[in-house]
């Protein structure tokens, strides 16, 4: 919190730098507290004591995050805040506020610096800095990184998240210089690079990129939120010579395959919405990457497309971006998993006795990760399905509380309906945005390990 408040202490906004002292303070406290009950060293943490800290680490940060609001008076909830700050950390980009032009500048910046701390994860970041937690490293590093197989870049899990955020860094700062570049003021071009990398979708104006109306930035941006969708291994396996592994890459392949072919169907549907041709492209290439990397910018209402296209969008909500990168969603990995293992299921009934194994790449995929996708792609469906149930009856109608419960698993941000790209999530009672906050952490978490923490075993030993 320090540096938006140097920020609200430079532009002389009273109100943002009592909000940032108080809420530094109160964190501050927390954080003494916990370290003086969790005094001692720490000899070993188990699997079971990483899930409860993932778990605790982001009910914390939501809480603790969603202070400033409070203070400030920009929210006036204990709910709306820390859906807000829980937003801003797992990278969902769903906000309950209708005015974002009307925010101080400390206040945007830190719904900004949230997405970028949450993008790589805070545990991760913990797991970089921390290295007294030594073997149980692995397990905090495993229970955050999104994915379905999380392999180390190097050979301590230290070096491996320190690897990750020079990369995360490095990236940022390219976008922030050319976003500059560009004729964005600095302050919008540091928060939008925050934003997009992060897959987060905040903006510093309420029409979100929209309000720039740039062809070069919204193509520039378009780009980058591929780019934040991607492997972030493979960026480090680029800068170290081995770029065919860019270039083999299923997932990658696959992955940027789904945007080519929406971009295209976006982009013949709505043709007649814009003047010109390249306009039309632009607009559909835009929303079909914040989208599909669970960015969730606007520069169109594409809740406004005809229905074909917005159920595709929608369909996109579910898949989201690469394992190993910022965006949510299912992962492109498993998804391509899941119609391989179809395929392999359709040839089996056809000739039951032949030994088929399914391949992502040049290698077969043990049988345990194939239970563990469709394990999760059934526990995913099942939260979806009762949140939404839940959303329901707290009066959302069926396609606004469907979309409100994937656009938050999925860290998307907007859905359709009532929570489209235009309008917001004020509007949903306290208990709904307490069921929404549920679901953008554990989209985060990839369900599993949080409700994980729910079992009797997980307090055993």
């Amino acid at each position: 919190m320090v540096a938006p408040l140097i920020l609200a202490v430079y532009d002389g906004t009273a109100r943002a730098s009592v909000a940032f002292i108080v809420a530094a303070i109160i964190s501050g406290c927390v954080a003494l507290l916990l370290r003086f009950l969790g005094r001692g060293p720490v000899t070993a943490v188990h699997r079971k004591d990483a899930l409860g800290a993932v778990a605790l680490s982001w009910a914390f940060a939501g809480v603790l995050g969603g202070l400033p609001f409070l203070v400030e008076g920009s929210i006036e909830s204990l709910a709306s805040a820390t859906f807000e700050s829980v937003s801003g950390f797992t990278t969902s980009g769903a906000t309950v506020i209708a005015d974002v032009d009307g925010l101080s500048r400390a206040t945007n910046l830190w719904r900004c610096l949230c997405h970028w701390i949450g993008g790589m994860g805070i545990v991760v970041l913990f797991v970089a800095i921390f290295p007294q937690l030594g073997v149980g490293a692995k397990h905090l590093f495993k229970t955050e990184v999104p994915g379905p197989i999380t392999e180390g870049l190097r050979p301590h899990i230290k070096q491996t998240a320190l690897a990750l955020w020079w990369i995360y860094s490095g990236l940022t700062f390219l976008l922030a210089a050319i976003l500059w570049g560009l004729g964005m003021k600095w302050f919008d071009a540091v928060c939008h690079s925050f934003s997009t990398m992060g897959t987060g979708g905040f903006s510093t104006r309420t029409a979100s990129i929209g309000a720039f109306d740039s062809a070069a930035i919204d193509w520039v941006i378009t780009v980058f939120m591929l780019i934040a969708g991607l492997n972030f291994g493979l960026f480090y396996s680029a800068l170290k010579g081995r770029v065919r592994e860019l270039t083999d890459n299923y997932e990658l392949r696959f992955y940027l395959l789904v945007n080519v072919a929406v971009i295209l169907l976006v982009f013949f549907v709505t043709m007649d919405r814009h003047p010109t041709v390249i306009e039309s492209l632009r607009h559909a290439a835009f929303q079909t990457a914040a989208v599909t990397s669970t960015t969730g910018y606007m520069t169109d209402d594409f809740d406004a497309y005809p229905e074909v296209a917005r159920f595709v969008l929608f369909l996109c909500m579910f898949m989201g971006g690469c394992a190993g990168s910022t965006a949510g969603g299912l992962k492109a990995s498993r998804v391509f998993a899941l119609l391989k293992l179809l395929q392999r299921e359709l040839r089996l009934v056809a000739q039951p006795s032949a030994v088929i194994r399914v391949r992502l790449g040049v290698g077969a995929v043990p049988n345990k990760v194939l239970e563990g996708i469709t394990l999760y792609l059934g526990s995913y469906m099942l939260l979806f399905a009762i949140a939404s149930m839940a959303m329901v009856a707290f009066g959302l109608d069926l396609i606004s509380a469907m979309s409100s419960v994937v656009a938050c698993l999925s860290s998307v941000g907007p859905g359709l309906g009532q929570v489209g790209p235009t309008q917001n999530y004020e509007f949903i009672p306290a208990g709904g945005k307490w069921v929404l906050i549920f679901c953008m952490i554990a989209g985060r978490l990839e369900v599993l390990p949080l409700l994980a923490v729910f079992t009797r075993e997980a307090y055993r030993r």
